[in-house]
């Protein structure tokens, strides 16, 4: 499935994201990511930074979900998929590598890849948006902007 470009835009203002995982008893593990952007137009890539747990459970169960929010906004995205872990040696790692660079600016060391193929795209809403339609997103930017102190 493609990503479009307001998922990419979503992405782009996200700050973390969170990678949900089962391990091969089902136990269930989310875990946040702060490295992550789209890549080409059918995958997400996260940089493993310090996710022995995550890169474990792909290995056992390839199926995840991610969802990741513009906190100002309140919307953003879950993507379910397939992943996989990647090393120097697989093919194209060093091309996602590069694009996890341009984010870290080579802050941020890793030494693996989660790449994921895209299934599935379902929108997330913050719940007043449900409850509360007539107010506008300007205002709830600001309510947020007020609440995070920024």
């Amino acid at each position: 499935m493609k990503l479009k470009k307001e998922v990419w835009a979503s992405i782009e203002k996200s700050v973390l994201c969170w990678l949900a995982t089962i391990s091969a008893d089902n136990s269930p593990n989310v875990s946040p990511k702060e490295v992550f952007t789209y890549w080409r137009d059918d995958h997400l890539i996260i940089a493993n930074i310090a996710s022995p747990q995550s890169a474990k459970n792909i290995k056992q169960n390839s199926s995840v979900c991610v969802s990741f929010i513009d906190v100002f906004v309140q919307k953003g995205y879950k993507i379910n998929g397939q992943a996989q872990v990647l090393y120097a040696d697989a093919d194209l790692y060093h091309e996602m590598r590069a694009s996890l660079l341009e984010i870290t600016q080579g802050k941020y060391p890793f030494q693996s890849i989660i790449c994921i193929r895209v299934e599935k795209i379902s929108p997330i809403m913050a719940p007043s948006y449900f409850l509360y339609p007539e107010i506008s997103e300007q205002d709830r930017i600001a309510s947020a902007k007020k609440t995070y102190g920024v």
